[in-house]
């Protein structure tokens, strides 16, 4: 038996995107609806027979009702199976958005905590799952292998923690998912990087964040092509088209002024050449001239054609020894507390001393080492 489908899910859309002007965060959202059809079309393009949405595909409980029907519209289009799990921030509740929407005839959505199943005797495919139907929940008992039907493909669709098993948020145990027996455990909840791991014979993968909501999730979203030929399950990930959040750091060390920083600010964006779109922070980070005034606000301008520019100032200004031999204040008077040990036989003492004399200046300064 053989199946080919399309694994993903955290759309999270209608995000409010507080950090974009409301024009902008607009925009954004439009992008990820465009991302999401420009997935599906390459899915059809790859023969997928089914798609499987992992929860989360809203980002609230009570999403534009626009948005919504647009959704729907888009997975009605779609000429496969559409199975959706909904998760801890779209959960199912009776009467709420998700009974407020027709669904079209080829989607099938989970509506209760305890585990339930899809079967698709065309595609010789069984698709077990639940709704999480509150903010949180534990996780339904999953069957054993004997339970389960020797004529299908058996996959699990969950929302749920594999990563803790005091989460709130349906944890999995890695034994249960092992006795279960599934060929595969499409997984959505956790958006960064896990690796796919086989729990006895069940390959249980997460599909990532689609697209990113913030600098908590930079660089490209993704979902998962998968396909299954008797024992054999391949997973191939998938790059999603949306707008990326990134994050490039600039070592201002030895900036004089402000104008130094700003001509750095300048070089390290024309030899990134950042896509127009791209959500972009800069840390600037080094040690600085005790006179350097950097405007971050100024900095900022030069970001013009991206969607969200952002400048953080993570540099530690640098004293010479006479002006903190004269200092009256608090950098004065630490510089001199840790002249003894700057001044130590002990070479190790000597490079705690100075690493200390950085972390107490950006304290100083209000700042992260």
């Amino acid at each position: 038996m053989s199946l080919r489908f399309l694994h993903t899910g955290d759309l999270h859309l209608g995000s409010v995107l507080a950090a974009f002007s409301s024009r902008m965060a607009a925009k954004w959202r439009e992008g990820q609806l465009a991302a999401l059809e420009s997935l599906f079309s390459r899915a059809r393009a790859a023969g997928v027979q089914m798609i499987l949405l992992a929860g989360d595909c809203f980002d609230t409980q009570e999403p534009d009702p626009a948005l919504v029907r647009r959704f729907f519209a888009l997975l009605g289009e779609q000429e496969v199976p559409v199975v959706i799990t909904p998760g801890n921030h779209d959960p199912y509740r009776q009467g709420g958005f998700y009974d407020a929407v027709t669904l079209p005839p080829n989607v099938h959505l989970f509506r209760t905590g305890e585990l339930a199943y899809f079967d698709f005797p065309l595609l010789r495919a069984t698709v077990f799952g639940y709704a999480f139907t509150a903010e949180t929940m534990a996780a339904p008992a999953l069957p054993v292998a004997s339970e389960l039907p020797v004529d299908r493909i058996p996959i699990l669709l969950a929302h749920g923690d594999t990563q803790s098993a005091l989460s709130p948020y349906a944890p999995l145990s890695g034994g249960a998912l092992k006795a279960s027996g599934f060929a595969y455990a499409a997984l959505g909840h956790i958006h960064k990087p896990v690796p796919q791991k086989y729990y006895g014979e069940t390959l249980a993968a997460y599909c990532g964040f689609f697209a990113g909501r913030g600098f908590d999730e930079i660089g490209v979203g993704h979902a998962n092509l998968v396909e299954i030929d008797g024992k054999s399950v391949h997973v191939t990930p998938v790059e999603s088209t949306a707008a990326r959040f990134e994050i490039l750091s600039l070592d201002c060390t030895g900036a004089l002024t402000g104008e130094d920083v700003r001509l750095g600010v300048e070089r390290l964006l024309a030899e990134a050449a950042p896509e127009e779109g791209t959500a972009l922070r800069v840390r600037l980070m080094g040690q600085v001239g005790a006179e350097c005034h950097i405007e971050e606000g100024a900095l900022e301008r030069l970001g013009e054609g991206l969607a969200l520019f952002e400048i953080r100032d993570e540099t530690v200004p640098l004293f010479d020894a006479d002006y903190l031999l004269k200092d009256p204040g608090m950098r004065g008077a630490f510089y001199r507390a840790m002249l003894p040990r700057l001044d130590s036989e002990s070479e190790r003492e000597r490079a705690v001393a100075r690493e200390a004399l950085r972390l107490g200046f950006a304290a100083l300064s209000g700042k992260e080492g």
